[in-house]
């Protein structure tokens, strides 16, 4: 039982109802404006009772038997609004557990590697992160969606089609902050730091993380950061066993159930302790909440308790 209903039932039992009531008043205030309305209604006929007492207008067995009605409508009112919190709690724990059973995760994986551009390990880096969160704890909360040689004509249906969680690029980057796709010939088709935020900001919906695993790319991960919760970016060039090694660690911290700064963390760690000497080079961008906050498994979650509560709690 609520320790403040508690309290409120022994002011009762005490006799001091203009407590009780005012300790009423308070819960019911932020609770529900129906219980509250009631309890309004309680305090005018208290209120009524005592000046009626004071002026000796009932007599003693009246004011009795009107203070017990009034005791009695408050026991009730207090035990419907308890079985009522009850009864919500227990909806939220079912919601909750529906959702776990039934949410997957879904990280779309995009690479492209242009003709006349370095070979990268993509297949490589694909398969590690595949198999990091195969062996992870919440393994069955995530999918991996791949799309290789994915040209710029693509991107747009690609992300409306899986409405990814997680959107992980591994590619080239440029100089210049330019992200590398593919033209329709196979050909290197940049994008720049201005289109690929445009694109962000009105896909953004269900998107909470994106992965630039490219180099030079920055620049767009702190624009898309105005769009999206948390990015990865790459401060210069990275070599491909680093990228690689980072995003094995990001992913499999992710599949632990951990944070996306752990995860992060974790990841420029893993560099380090390979010895290969970038890893100050992955820059995690979170302009509109902190990383601590953000946990890829719990996502769906948070979305429907809160619509949950902003619709039930009325």
């Amino acid at each position: 039982m609520n320790s403040k209903f508690i309290k409120i039932k022994n002011l009762i039992q005490q006799g001091d109802l203009q407590n009780a009531i005012s300790n009423l008043t308070e819960i019911t205030n932020e609770y529900s404006s129906r219980y509250h309305n009631e309890v309004i209604l309680h305090t005018a006929n208290l209120k009524e009772l005592l000046e009626n007492e004071r002026q000796g207008i009932l007599t003693t067995e009246e004011i009795r038997r009107e203070k017990n009605r009034i005791v009695y409508a408050l026991l009730n009112l207090i035990n419907e609004i308890e079985q009522e919190i009850a009864t919500k709690k227990d909806n939220k724990n079912q919601i909750v557990n529906t959702i776990n059973k039934d949410k997957i995760i879904k990280i779309l994986f995009l690479s492209a590697n242009p003709l006349k551009t370095t070979h990268l390990k993509l297949d490589q880096e694909s398969r590690s992160i595949d198999q990091a969160l195969r062996k992870s704890e919440f393994r069955e909360k995530f999918e991996i969606i791949q799309h290789w040689a994915v040209r710029v004509g693509d991107l747009q249906e690609i992300l409306l089609r899986h409405q990814p969680d997680i959107v992980h690029f591994s590619g080239h980057g440029s100089p210049s902050s330019e992200i590398i796709f593919q033209d329709n010939s196979g050909n290197s088709h940049p994008v720049s730091v201005r289109a690929l935020s445009q694109l962000f900001s009105v896909l953004k919906d269900n998107i909470r993380c994106v992965v630039l695993n490219a180099c030079y790319s920055e620049a767009q991960a702190k624009a898309i950061a105005q769009h999206i919760d948390s990015v990865v970016g790459m401060s210069k060039a990275i070599k491909d066993d680093s990228a690689i090694s980072f995003a094995t660690s990001f992913y499999q911290a992710l599949g632990y159930g951990r944070h996306v700064k752990t995860a992060f963390d974790l990841g420029c760690v893993q560099i380090d302790m390979e010895n290969l000497d970038e890893q100050d080079t992955p820059q995690l961008l979170a302009l509109k909440c902190s990383p601590t906050t953000i946990f890829l498994q719990t996502i769906f979650e948070y979305h429907n308790l809160y619509f949950y509560i902003l619709h039930h709690s009325q």
